[in-house]
């Protein structure tokens, strides 16, 4: 068997389906075969396997159940997602990968699907090609998310204060550049290679990460969490959530 992705030969596929929101086992023990599965554009769950790994799944991550694993499905938000299970000599544990843009995938995904339940011949070929394909953009990724020391060094510290402060309104991608010593262009430009997203957009998610916390806890109301979150007007807070969890921060609430 081979850890290595890049050498991975898929020997078999299996099924190429997808699984509507609220549809499918919750609990799967010892899985037949390799799974990659793309969740479509909505939706939040966990994959909490036997040996206590928990994977986070939110709309567009792109992840990875090792064939023998068992695991529970537990849904935080509804949604769908598109899976291809498949044999292979492959060796790796689970992981989840949030691309940067996943639209190929997602073509490549849907098609493949859609051969499988219409019964089309070259379901195969089209399976094998999403599969392929996504290794390929997997390995794309995975490199991209390397970064030499030196240049992971020089926004450290704007990482760290984005970290530690998240909630303050007064952080600004400007400030955090000039901590660092370079411009706010060149922050942008090294911050978006390391994490895939931009400076302001990853203010973004710790804050309404922090905001699910919070409405979890059942102890505030949603104008106290947009507060406590960073944000003056309930409303903006509001939209963002929605935009990003795909409900309201009230809905979210009663469905705790």
């Amino acid at each position: 068997m081979t850890s290595k992705w890049s050498e991975a030969l898929i020997s078999k596929i299996q099924l190429a389906i997808y699984v509507a929101p609220d549809r499918g086992r919750h609990i799967h023990k010892n899985r037949d075969f390799h799974g990659l599965v793309l969740n479509d554009g909505g939706g939040e769950k966990n994959y909490i396997f036997s040996d206590g790994t928990v994977l986070h799944t939110v709309g567009g991550s792109f992840f990875y159940l090792p064939k023998g694993s068992s695991y529970y499905v537990k849904s935080l938000t509804p949604g769908g997602c598109y899976c291809i299970n498949f044999d292979s000599e492959i060796r790796d544990e689970p992981f989840v990968i949030n691309f940067r843009s996943y639209d190929k995938i997602l073509h490549n995904f849907k098609a493949a699907a859609a051969a499988w339940q219409a019964g089309e011949e070259l379901k195969h070929s089209l399976s094998m090609r999403a599969l392929y394909d996504a290794i390929y953009r997997m390995l794309k990724e995975r490199d991209r998310q390397y970064m030499p020391d030196s240049q992971t060094g020089i926004i450290l510290p704007a990482v760290e204060k984005m970290n530690r402060a998240f909630t303050d309104s007064s952080v600004t991608v400007e400030g955090l550049a000039a901590e660092c010593g370079i411009s706010s262009v060149y922050f942008r430009r090294i911050f978006l290679n390391k994490f895939g997203i931009s400076p302001k957009e990853y203010l973004i998610k710790k804050r309404i990460e922090y905001a699910k916390a919070l409405l979890s806890s059942r102890s505030f109301t949603v104008s106290e969490v947009a507060l406590q979150c960073g944000y003056a007007e309930p409303c903006h807070f509001s939209r963002e959530f929605s935009r990003l969890v795909g409900v309201s921060p009230a809905k979210y609430a009663r469905m705790l």
